[in-house]
């Protein structure tokens, strides 16, 4: 199986998974327990493995030749925008977190690239 339907099953196991997290986060109970203090971003977090996780198993099952650089890039870049999330949803205050911001950015730099070589490498 091709890496990137790989990657995008276990993003979308990911994604089935932080559901439980949203069930927590319309409980006032639970999320009282847990000191969760932002449930936006547990929701943002959810929605966007399971959003980024069927695009992988798109890209995936369109079989391209795709280089591996652009493989990689996509496959990281896919994974650590919705996790990035997660922490927000505890500490709300980490958004203004300098190395948080830079993996962030470095994240969507990834994806950029490797779609840019994904599209380059299909149009030619």
């Amino acid at each position: 199986m091709n890496a990137l339907v790989t990657a995008g099953v276990l993003e979308l196991t990911a994604g089935v998974l932080t559901g439980w997290l949203m069930v927590a986060a319309g409980s006032d109970r639970w999320r009282t327990r847990l000191r969760m203090t932002d449930t936006r971003r547990v929701r943002q977090g959810h929605l966007d493995l399971l959003i980024m996780g069927v695009i992988l198993v798109a890209l995936g099952a369109a079989d391209l030749p795709l280089p591996t650089v652009a493989t990689a890039l996509i496959i990281l870049g896919s994974w650590i925008a919705p996790l990035l999330f997660f922490p927000l949803a505890w500490k709300p205050s980490l958004a203004d977190c300098g190395p948080l911001n830079w993996v962030d950015h470095a994240g969507f730099v990834m994806l950029t690239v490797g779609y840019l070589i994904a599209a380059v490498t299909v149009v030619l």
